[in-house]
C-alpha cells in the first residue's frame, strides 16, 4: 500500500475522521499556534491515519485522559520534566477511521501508524521553533492494549530515535483497561514510557 501524509488543514474537517475536533475552528487555532494540528494518511484520495499533536503543557489536565474528548494524558503526571523550549507530543493514532467514526480494522498493521509518525518527525526537522516530539508509549506494548489505547510500541519509538525520559503511571488507566488484557493484568499496565526526540538540538 502507498501511503503519503500531509497536515491536516481547515477545509478536511468533517471530510477526514474529526472525533476529537470540536470544529473547524479548532483545527484553524491547532494549526496556527503549533504550526501543525494533525497529521493525515491518504492512500489514493482515501483518508485512512490521523495522527493527533498537541503542544506539551505541564500544566495540561484534560478530564477523562485518553478517554475523553481529546486524546492526552494529564500532562501533570510526567512532571518534573525539566524540559525548556516548545515540545508537541504525539496524541492518538486513528488508522482505519472513518468520517462517521466507524473503523476499517483491515488497514491495521498494514504501517500507517509508522508512516505517520515518519511524517511527523520529517515535518517537525523543519520547524525551528519546535525543540522537540514527545511521545507517551505504553511499557506492555500488548497488541489488544495498543490498538484500544490508539498507540505504538515503544520500539517503534525507539527505531526512530526517541529517547525514555522517565515512566510514568496514570492511574485513570488503571480504572479503564484491567478487561483489555487480563493475560498482562500482573503487569503495571497504567505505566507510561515518555519518551523524546530533539534530534541533537539542545534545549532552550
Amino acid at each position: 500500500m502507498e501511503i503519503r501524509c500531509r497536515p491536516m488543514r481547515v477545509s478536511d474537517y468533517g471530510v477526514v475522521e474529526s472525533e476529537h475536533w470540536t470544529s473547524a475552528d479548532q483545527v484553524a487555532e491547532y494549526a496556527e499556534h503549533q504550526g501543525i494540528a494533525s497529521m493525515l494518511a491518504f492512500a489514493g484520495q482515501r483518508c485512512v491515519g490521523q495522527l493527533y499533536l498537541q503542544e506539551y503543557d505541564p500544566a495540561f489536565i484534560e478530564p477523562g485522559g485518553w478517554i475523553g474528548h481529546r486524546p492526552w494524558a494529564n500532562f501533570q503526571v510526567a512532571e518534573p520534566l525539566g524540559l525548556h523550549g516548545r515540545y508537541l507530543t504525539l496524541g492518538c493514532y486513528h488508522v482505519g477511521w472513518r468520517p462517521d467514526n466507524s473503523k476499517d480494522e483491515s488497514l491495521w498493521g498494514q504501517g500507517i501508524g509508522t508512516a505517520l509518525l515518519e511524517a511527523v518527525i520529517e515535518w517537525y526537522r523543519g520547524q525551528a521553533a519546535i525543540d522537540g516530539l514527545m511521545s507517551w508509549a505504553l511499557v506492555t506494548g500488548c497488541k489488544g492494549l495498543l490498538q484500544w489505547a490508539g498507540q505504538m510500541p515503544y520500539t517503534v519509538y525507539q527505531r526512530h530515535d526517541f529517547r525514555e525520559i522517565k515512566r510514568v503511571t496514570d492511574p485513570r488507566l488503571a480504572e479503564d483497561i484491567t478487561d483489555i488484557d487480563p493475560e498482562g493484568a500482573k503487569e503495571d499496565l497504567a505505566l507510561l514510557r515518555v519518551m523524546l526526540l530533539s534530534a541533537g538540538r539542545p534545549a532552550r
